[in-house]
Order: structure tokens, then sequence, then C-alpha cells
């Protein structure tokens, strides 16, 4: 509790000189801005404390004494918003409402998992992966955050508490590989796998008339950082947490048969081509044969290195590379 409590005044000192530099800029409501920058610390606070394994651990200890406990700590999650509603004067009832289901379904749908540890994948697991993952696809945990304008961050951030919460904490599972900071190994796999990926996927694109080759005149470094850096909290680390953390590290430990951890592999790519179907126009099948191939290499980079980091690495360079030259 007493490093909670200093992690809260960090994050809450923090949030205030980052408002401090921004208002010595530019005129803002003040209340309204600290309200956004709190809720942000406070998110990324937790986004980063799942990768703490002693924490984790802990969480689970908490969780096994208690089972009200354990299907109430989630909730803590609801402060963030709170606050944030309190003070850029933006709560509804229907936010509240939205962010209360998105976290009770898979809470309770792996609540029962608590007191032990099952390797194999059930039922109950692709019912929690589907409700963590297609609010945040379909849109309809939109219009909870909406100032100053209908504020995406905050929802991927918020998928991967919860699914950190409810698969690494509540379900036990272990190998999910919930990292963000590279190692030196980490680097290397997820640049071989980007280059590896590239020979495949550019003429397969090509092909397929789903890339277009063109140059960017207009291309900075920071521009380019300021892109790597949000597909790489934003898009790249929940999906692979969901495809390749949570799906292909469940299928690997089900399917006994064949070469280690291939059939997983396999599987996991396709389904993760399979999500991207709904995209303009529907069906892409284009986006998801593209998808399922760049999964092969993102699921590799994952199996080689047992972490996130390094699946994520190949990811965001993919998808920063698509963004700016194809």
């Amino acid at each position: 509790m007493k490093q909670a409590l200093l992690a809260f005044f960090a994050l809450t000192a923090l949030a205030a000189f980052a408002e401090a530099l921004v208002l010595w800029r530019f005129w803002m409501d003040p209340w309204r801005l600290a309200g956004l920058l709190e809720s942000t610390a406070l998110l990324l606070g937790a986004f980063v404390a799942f990768t703490d394994a002693a924490f984790v651990r802990q969480l689970r200890h908490r969780a096994q004494s208690s089972a009200s406990l354990a299907a109430s700590l989630p909730f803590l999650l609801l402060l963030p918003y709170l606050l944030y509603a309190l003070l850029t004067r933006d709560f509804s009832l229907l936010s509240l409402g939205k962010l209360v289901g998105y976290i009770a379904v898979p809470t309770f749908l792996l609540l029962p998992d608590r007191l032990h540890h099952r390797d194999s994948l059930g039922w109950r697991d692709v019912a929690a992966m589907l409700a963590l993952a297609v609010p945040v696809a379909a849109g309809w945990l939109r219009g909870i955050w909406t100032w100053p304008q209908d504020l995406y961050i905050f929802r991927p951030i918020v998928c991967v508490i919860i699914g950190a919460y409810t698969f690494l904490v509540l379900r036990n599972l272990e190998g999910a590989g919930y990292r963000l900071i590279w190692r030196k190994g980490d680097l290397w796999e997820g640049l071989l796998n980007l280059v590896a990926f590239c020979i495949v996927g550019i003429p397969l694109g090509l092909g397929l008339n789903f890339i277009h080759p063109h140059a960017n005149p207009d291309l900075t470094w920071g521009g380019f950082a300021l892109q790597f850096v949000g597909i790489y909290l934003t898009v790249a680390i929940p999906e692979e947490l969901l495809f390749r953390g949570i799906l292909q590290n469940l299928l690997v430990r089900t399917l006994h048969s064949g070469p280690r951890g291939v059939y997983g592999l396999v599987i996991a790519s396709v389904v993760f081509g399979a999500s991207h179907l709904h995209h303009a126009p529907v069906p892409n099948w284009r986006y998801a044969i593209m998808a399922a191939v760049a999964g092969l290499f993102y699921g590799n980079a994952y199996r080689s290195r047992g972490r996130l980091c390094a699946s994520g690495l190949t990811h965001t360079l993919v998808d920063t590379l698509w963004h700016f030259w194809f």
C-alpha cells in the first residue's frame, strides 16, 4: 500500500509538472487540463505496473485470498475516469455504464479460475478475449473521453490493463511476456522478423494491390518517432497481448501435436488476420491476408523471445513503415 501511495503521488506530481509546461505555452482551462493529464498519468501507471512480475504476484495473492476483492479490484479503473469527468465537467451515466460493463464481463468470466492453474484454452478464455477486443474494434467505447475531443488513446490502454488483470492475475496465465522495454535480443529478433516479412509481404502486398509505394518528402525524425511511439503503445502492444501473449500462448499450451508451437502460431495468425476483415471495404480480405502473413512473423518473434516487446517492435515497424511509405 505504501508503494501504491508513493506511485500515486509521483504520478500526480508528474501530471502537475506537465500541466505547468502546457499552460506556460498555451491558454487552456486549467481544471480540465488537470483532469486529462491526471487520468492519463494514472492509466499509464497501471499500464506499466503490470509489466512488473512482483506486482502481478502480489495481485494474484490478494485475488486468491478473497473472491469479493478479486472481483472489485479492476473497478478501481473507474477512478481515473471519474476524476477526468469531474474536472472536465464531462460526466455521463452512459459512459460510466460502458466502462462498468467493459470491466465486468471479462472479470466475471475468468473469476472462477483464480484458485487454480489451467493451461488449456477454454470457452471462457475465448469469451473474455472477445469481450476485450470487440468493444474497442467496434467503437463501442467511443464517447467516454471526449475533451478536448474524442480521445482514442484511452481505449487500448484500458483494454491492456483489463486484459492483463483478468488473464495474468485471475486466470494465472504464465508466459504472456508482457514487457515494454527491449533487451538486445528483442531488438535483434524484432528487426530480423521485420526484414523477413518485408521480403514476403511487399511482393504480396503489391500483387494484391493492397500497398502503393510512395515518397514522403515531409517526413521528419520527430514525426517518425511520435508515430512509432503512438503505434507501439496503442496498437502493437494491445494487439500483441491479445493475439500473442494470450491466444497464441494458450493455443501452444493446448495443442501438443506437431512441431512445438507451430500450430498455435499459425492459428493465432489466421485469427489475427480475420480480425481485420471489418475494415472498409467490408469484408476487407486483402487486409486480412496481409495481417495473417504479418502475424506469422509477429508470432515468430514472440515464440523466439517469449516477450511481447519483441513482437511489438516488429509490429510497430511494419505499421510505421506502411503509414509513411506504403
